[in-house]
Protein backbone atom coordinates (compact mmCIF):
# COMPACT_ATOMS: atom_id res chain seq x y z
CA UNK A 1 0.00 0.00 0.00
CA UNK A 2 1.27 3.55 -0.80
CA UNK A 3 1.46 6.37 1.47
CA UNK A 4 -1.40 8.69 2.16
CA UNK A 5 -2.51 11.47 0.43
CA UNK A 6 -3.85 14.46 2.29
CA UNK A 7 -6.80 16.47 0.38
CA UNK A 8 -7.87 19.73 2.16
CA UNK A 9 -11.83 20.35 0.90
CA UNK A 10 -12.49 16.66 0.26
CA UNK A 11 -15.98 16.67 0.89
CA UNK A 12 -17.29 18.52 -2.70
CA UNK A 13 -16.60 18.88 -6.11
CA UNK A 14 -12.94 18.44 -7.23
CA UNK A 15 -11.57 17.40 -3.65
CA UNK A 16 -14.86 14.53 -3.97
CA UNK A 17 -13.92 13.50 -7.09
CA UNK A 18 -10.17 13.59 -6.42
CA UNK A 19 -10.41 11.17 -3.13
CA UNK A 20 -12.65 8.68 -4.76
CA UNK A 21 -10.54 8.51 -7.83
CA UNK A 22 -7.89 7.66 -5.05
CA UNK A 23 -9.75 5.48 -3.51
CA UNK A 24 -11.25 3.26 -6.24
CA UNK A 25 -7.44 2.70 -6.77
CA UNK A 26 -6.11 1.34 -3.48
CA UNK A 27 -4.43 4.92 -2.44
CA UNK A 28 -5.08 5.67 0.89
CA UNK A 29 -6.68 9.22 1.49
CA UNK A 30 -6.94 11.72 4.45
CA UNK A 31 -9.69 14.69 3.68
CA UNK A 32 -10.75 17.67 5.25
CA UNK A 33 -14.08 19.37 5.47
CA UNK A 34 -15.47 22.09 6.71
CA UNK A 35 -18.98 21.18 6.64
CA UNK A 36 -20.78 17.82 6.73
CA UNK A 37 -21.52 17.13 3.17
CA UNK A 38 -23.38 13.49 2.17
CA UNK A 39 -20.41 12.00 0.45
CA UNK A 40 -18.23 12.07 3.63
CA UNK A 41 -20.27 9.06 4.70
CA UNK A 42 -19.18 7.47 1.19
CA UNK A 43 -15.30 8.36 1.45
CA UNK A 44 -15.53 6.85 5.19
CA UNK A 45 -17.17 3.57 4.22
CA UNK A 46 -14.56 3.49 1.30
CA UNK A 47 -12.01 4.05 4.16
CA UNK A 48 -11.14 7.61 3.90
CA UNK A 49 -10.16 9.22 7.08
CA UNK A 50 -12.26 12.45 7.07
CA UNK A 51 -10.69 15.17 9.80
CA UNK A 52 -12.90 18.50 10.44
CA UNK A 53 -11.16 21.38 9.77
CA UNK A 54 -12.03 24.66 9.51
CA UNK A 55 -9.24 27.35 7.77
CA UNK A 56 -11.59 30.72 8.47
CA UNK A 57 -9.51 31.99 11.22
CA UNK A 58 -5.60 31.35 12.54
CA UNK A 59 -7.10 29.24 15.08
CA UNK A 60 -8.68 26.95 13.00
CA UNK A 61 -5.76 26.48 10.95
CA UNK A 62 -3.68 25.71 13.82
CA UNK A 63 -5.83 23.34 15.18
CA UNK A 64 -5.96 21.40 11.83
CA UNK A 65 -2.39 21.38 11.80
CA UNK A 66 -2.32 20.03 14.97
CA UNK A 67 -4.66 17.55 14.73
CA UNK A 68 -3.22 16.55 11.23
CA UNK A 69 0.01 15.79 12.95
CA UNK A 70 -1.02 13.16 14.50
CA UNK A 71 -3.00 11.50 12.00
CA UNK A 72 -0.79 11.53 9.28
CA UNK A 73 2.84 10.01 10.56
CA UNK A 74 3.77 9.67 6.99
CA UNK A 75 2.31 11.33 3.64
CA UNK A 76 3.03 10.80 -0.01
CA UNK A 77 1.71 14.04 -0.64
CA UNK A 78 -0.76 17.31 0.12
CA UNK A 79 -3.73 18.94 -2.31
CA UNK A 80 -4.10 22.23 -1.24
CA UNK A 81 -8.00 21.99 -2.41
CA UNK A 82 -10.00 24.09 0.14
CA UNK A 83 -11.19 26.91 -1.23
CA UNK A 84 -14.16 29.50 -0.56
CA UNK A 85 -15.79 31.35 -3.63
CA UNK A 86 -17.36 34.75 -2.46
CA UNK A 87 -18.76 37.81 -4.42
CA UNK A 88 -17.37 41.24 -3.05
CA UNK A 89 -19.52 42.48 -0.60
CA UNK A 90 -18.59 46.37 -1.11
CA UNK A 91 -17.36 48.85 0.96
CA UNK A 92 -15.25 48.33 4.36
CA UNK A 93 -16.39 44.62 4.03
CA UNK A 94 -14.07 43.75 1.29
CA UNK A 95 -11.10 43.65 3.33
CA UNK A 96 -12.39 41.47 6.09
CA UNK A 97 -13.32 39.27 2.47
CA UNK A 98 -10.11 39.63 1.34
CA UNK A 99 -8.57 38.90 4.84
CA UNK A 100 -10.41 35.61 4.88
CA UNK A 101 -9.91 34.92 1.44
CA UNK A 102 -6.47 35.16 2.15
CA UNK A 103 -6.49 33.03 5.03
CA UNK A 104 -8.16 30.21 3.36
CA UNK A 105 -6.27 30.23 -0.02
CA UNK A 106 -2.73 31.09 1.35
CA UNK A 107 -2.37 30.61 5.30
CA UNK A 108 -3.57 27.38 5.11
CA UNK A 109 -1.55 26.31 2.57
CA UNK A 110 1.88 27.92 4.12
CA UNK A 111 1.01 26.53 7.48
CA UNK A 112 -0.15 23.16 7.11
CA UNK A 113 2.90 22.34 4.32
CA UNK A 114 5.31 23.73 7.21
CA UNK A 115 3.59 21.28 10.50
CA UNK A 116 3.39 18.46 7.76
CA UNK A 117 6.74 18.71 5.98
CA UNK A 118 8.35 15.65 8.14
CA UNK A 119 5.65 13.54 6.99
CA UNK A 120 6.05 14.18 3.44
CA UNK A 121 9.93 13.75 4.22
CA UNK A 122 9.37 10.70 5.24
CA UNK A 123 7.68 9.09 1.77
CA UNK A 124 9.07 8.70 -1.98
CA UNK A 125 8.66 11.78 -4.11
CA UNK A 126 6.59 13.89 -2.33
CA UNK A 127 5.04 16.33 -3.30
CA UNK A 128 2.39 19.65 -2.79
CA UNK A 129 0.06 20.58 -5.29
CA UNK A 130 -1.60 23.84 -4.71
CA UNK A 131 -5.46 24.23 -6.28
CA UNK A 132 -5.38 28.07 -7.58
CA UNK A 133 -7.71 29.07 -10.53
CA UNK A 134 -7.42 30.58 -14.07
CA UNK A 135 -8.85 34.09 -12.99
CA UNK A 136 -5.75 33.91 -10.88
CA UNK A 137 -4.34 35.29 -14.05
CA UNK A 138 -6.71 37.86 -15.45
CA UNK A 139 -8.58 39.10 -12.58
CA UNK A 140 -12.43 39.12 -11.52
CA UNK A 141 -14.51 42.30 -11.49
CA UNK A 142 -16.98 40.30 -8.57
CA UNK A 143 -14.10 38.00 -6.88
CA UNK A 144 -11.17 40.64 -6.71
CA UNK A 145 -10.77 39.12 -3.31
CA UNK A 146 -11.30 36.00 -4.29
CA UNK A 147 -8.78 36.38 -7.54
CA UNK A 148 -6.67 38.15 -5.31
CA UNK A 149 -5.92 34.92 -3.31
CA UNK A 150 -5.62 32.62 -5.85
CA UNK A 151 -2.83 35.08 -7.27
CA UNK A 152 -0.88 34.85 -3.99
CA UNK A 153 -1.18 31.32 -3.63
CA UNK A 154 0.83 31.02 -7.38
CA UNK A 155 3.86 32.88 -5.82
CA UNK A 156 3.41 31.29 -2.31
CA UNK A 157 3.75 27.95 -4.50
CA UNK A 158 6.79 29.49 -6.05
CA UNK A 159 8.41 30.08 -2.38
CA UNK A 160 7.58 26.67 -1.53
CA UNK A 161 9.15 25.16 -4.27
CA UNK A 162 12.34 27.06 -3.22
CA UNK A 163 12.28 26.57 0.20
CA UNK A 164 11.74 23.00 0.16
CA UNK A 165 13.39 21.58 -2.68
CA UNK A 166 15.20 19.27 -3.76
CA UNK A 167 13.72 16.91 -1.27
CA UNK A 168 9.58 18.21 -1.63
CA UNK A 169 8.04 19.32 -5.20
CA UNK A 170 5.71 21.96 -4.79
CA UNK A 171 3.48 22.93 -7.96
CA UNK A 172 0.45 24.77 -8.39
CA UNK A 173 -2.65 24.07 -10.93
CA UNK A 174 -5.09 26.61 -12.82
CA UNK A 175 -7.93 25.37 -13.71
CA UNK A 176 -11.08 27.34 -15.32
CA UNK A 177 -14.69 25.95 -14.56
CA UNK A 178 -14.29 22.23 -14.72
CA UNK A 179 -18.16 21.09 -14.19
CA UNK A 180 -21.90 23.22 -13.98
CA UNK A 181 -23.74 23.71 -10.59
CA UNK A 182 -27.55 21.88 -10.65
CA UNK A 183 -28.37 25.66 -10.31
CA UNK A 184 -26.56 27.04 -13.23
CA UNK A 185 -29.12 28.51 -15.67
CA UNK A 186 -29.04 27.53 -19.41
CA UNK A 187 -27.30 30.88 -20.35
CA UNK A 188 -24.98 31.09 -17.73
CA UNK A 189 -23.48 27.28 -19.58
CA UNK A 190 -23.88 28.58 -22.66
CA UNK A 191 -21.81 31.91 -22.21
CA UNK A 192 -19.32 29.62 -20.42
CA UNK A 193 -18.87 26.99 -22.88
CA UNK A 194 -18.06 29.52 -25.30
CA UNK A 195 -15.21 31.21 -23.31
CA UNK A 196 -13.09 28.19 -24.51
CA UNK A 197 -11.39 27.54 -28.37
CA UNK A 198 -12.32 23.71 -27.11
CA UNK A 199 -16.31 24.68 -26.37
CA UNK A 200 -16.56 22.55 -24.23
CA UNK A 201 -16.90 22.11 -19.74
CA UNK A 202 -14.64 18.58 -19.55
CA UNK A 203 -16.11 17.72 -16.01
CA UNK A 204 -13.06 16.82 -13.00
CA UNK A 205 -11.55 14.01 -14.64
CA UNK A 206 -8.72 16.25 -16.67
CA UNK A 207 -7.65 18.23 -13.51
CA UNK A 208 -7.85 14.66 -11.42
CA UNK A 209 -5.24 13.53 -14.73
CA UNK A 210 -3.19 16.92 -14.39
CA UNK A 211 -2.91 16.39 -10.26
CA UNK A 212 -1.52 12.74 -11.08
CA UNK A 213 0.66 14.11 -13.68
CA UNK A 214 2.10 16.51 -10.98
CA UNK A 215 2.29 14.40 -8.17
CA UNK A 216 4.31 11.77 -10.30
CA UNK A 217 6.85 13.99 -12.37
CA UNK A 218 10.03 13.77 -10.40
CA UNK A 219 11.33 16.95 -12.40
CA UNK A 220 8.74 19.28 -12.30
CA UNK A 221 8.31 21.69 -9.20
CA UNK A 222 7.29 25.63 -9.00
CA UNK A 223 5.35 24.99 -12.10
CA UNK A 224 2.27 26.52 -12.79
CA UNK A 225 0.14 24.54 -14.91
CA UNK A 226 -3.56 25.92 -16.87
CA UNK A 227 -5.89 23.94 -17.36
CA UNK A 228 -8.29 26.43 -19.18
CA UNK A 229 -9.30 24.21 -22.19
CA UNK A 230 -7.49 27.54 -24.36
CA UNK A 231 -9.47 30.66 -23.14
CA UNK A 232 -6.59 33.11 -23.23
CA UNK A 233 -6.75 32.39 -27.12
CA UNK A 234 -10.31 33.81 -27.27
CA UNK A 235 -8.88 36.66 -25.56
CA UNK A 236 -8.51 39.92 -27.61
Amino acid sequence: MTDPILITGGATRLGFALATHYLENNQPVVVTFRTERPGLKQLEQAGAICVHADFSTDAGITAAADTLKGRCEVLQSIVHNASSWLTDPGGTRDLSNLTLMMRIHVGASMALTEALKHALLKSNNPSVVNISDHVASRGSDQHMAYAASKSAMLNLTKSQAKKYAPRIRVNALCPALLEFRHDDDAGYRLRTIEKSVLQRVPGYGVAIEAICYLQSNVYTTGTILPLDGGRPLRMP
